[in-house]
């Protein structure tokens, strides 16, 4: 993974939970040590979900998988893993916490995929003996009988949530819980969550977008699945910009079920999005270099303002005007840093309807200026965003 990962900057509000009213006291935490025989075969019967698709983002290298295996073996303390059963499947359980060292058991015994599966233990560093043997050569040799029982038996704290009121209570326990040096994103959550043919849609188109791998700086699936959760976003304002009610995570949980549950009709129109989504990228890149989306004298990426600067520029018409005017676009981009309204719109509280309609509303009026083109722009009416196209 490249070390020069694009980073982005949001505002507080973009990471917000919020639960509706619930009485906690409902909720079921079931506490239980399994040994780890007990949870690779839970893996091995896909009753915990961890499906290929999660697999290719993978964020431990062999060494730190290693050493989780070391650990068990040695019967040193891990940290506790954290489930929450699915409604609709009892006995199957989505992973709010673990994920990696689950991953890194599943692969261990070979059951997994990628170029880490059958991983040789790698980078020990109390049982040397140990190093470049696999999990067949733990199972087969009787020299390592004895760690290969230790490693079978160790328990493992698992805690399942059962009973649980809605999925935004989800995200509370999951942003709760993701405090660790692996920052994760809720799109990972959300993958889970709303399984389908669109859910694996973006997760594949955004892999293969150019645009979105080149404004990352990826060369490879993004552990975070920020590529996947930057599509998604740009897929919700697209199709559901009217029903934008100020919580994102809300926002992008309905159209997930909303898409995939539409997939049959609408797939061509979301493949046709997301290609003008990708073409957008691009052009934008070419047209701002290093200063897309970002704040004068910042690196990283402002993703209220790449909202803004695409949703004009998947318009072809509008994308060649601004290609046509680059000077007059360039100027008046760094124009609406002295905006105040603008600035605020793009620093405090970027989920609100009222901040989202402004960022459109002055990039819009913006490029009007620059271009010399007259389309229509989104309107703020009764805390709605009305928008009907960009041409009479």
């Amino acid at each position: 993974m490249s070390s020069d990962i694009i980073e982005f900057v949001d505002a507080p509000s973009e990471e917000v939970a919020t639960p509706g009213e619930v009485r906690y006291s409902d909720v079921v935490l079931h506490a239980t040590d399994w040994t780890t025989e007990t949870v690779v075969g839970q893996l091995r019967r896909g009753n915990i979900i961890l499906n290929p698709r999660f697999q290719r983002r993978d964020a431990w290298d062999r060494q730190r998988k290693s050493q989780f295996i070391e650990s068990l073996i040695l019967g040193l303390p891990i940290p506790q893993i954290v489930l929450a059963e699915l409604k609709e499947k009892r006995g199957s359980f989505i992973v709010l916490d673990g994920k990696q060292r689950l991953l890194s058991l599943l692969q261990f015994w070979g059951l997994g995929d990628g170029d880490n599966n059958s991983y040789p233990l790698s980078g020990l560093e109390v049982r040397e003996n140990l190093l470049r043997k696999k999990f067949y050569d733990l199972e087969s040799d009787p020299e390592f009988a004895d760690d290969y029982n230790a490693l079978l038996n160790q328990p493992i704290r698992t805690v399942v949530i059962k009973n649980w009121p809605d999925v935004a209570f989800l995200h509370l326990v999951f942003l709760r819980l993701n405090t660790g040096s692996v920052k994760l994103s809720p799109q990972e959550l959300r993958q889970a969550l709303f399984p389908g043919n669109f859910t694996d849609f973006v997760d594949d188109r955004s892999v293969q977008s150019t645009g979105i791998q080149k404004l990352l700086g990826l060369r490879r699936p993004d552990y975070r699945m920020r590529d996947v959760e930057l599509l998604a976003r740009f897929l919700a304002f697209h199709f559901f910009l009217g029903d934008y009610r100020s919580r994102m995570k809300a926002f992008l949980d309905n159209t997930f079920e909303r898409l995939n549950g539409d997939w049959e009709t609408k797939f061509e129109e979301i493949e046709a999005a997301s290609d003008a989504f990708d073409g957008a990228l691009v052009s934008l890149m070419e047209l701002f270099g290093d200063s897309l989306a970002r704040k004068p004298s910042s690196r990283q990426i402002n993703r209220a303002i790449l909202d803004a600067l695409v949703f004009y520029s998947i318009d072809k018409r509008i994308q060649m005007a601004m290609k046509s005017h680059k000077e007059s676009v360039l100027e008046n981009y760094q124009t609406l840093f002295e905006d105040h309204g603008f600035v605020s719109a793009i620093e405090r509280d970027t989920a609100s309807v009222f901040n989202t309609a402004t960022r459109l509303r002055k990039w819009g009026e913006a490029l009007q200026r620059s271009t010399g083109l007259e389309f229509e722009i989104p309107e703020l009416i009764d805390d709605r965003i009305v928008f009907n196209g960009f041409w009479r």
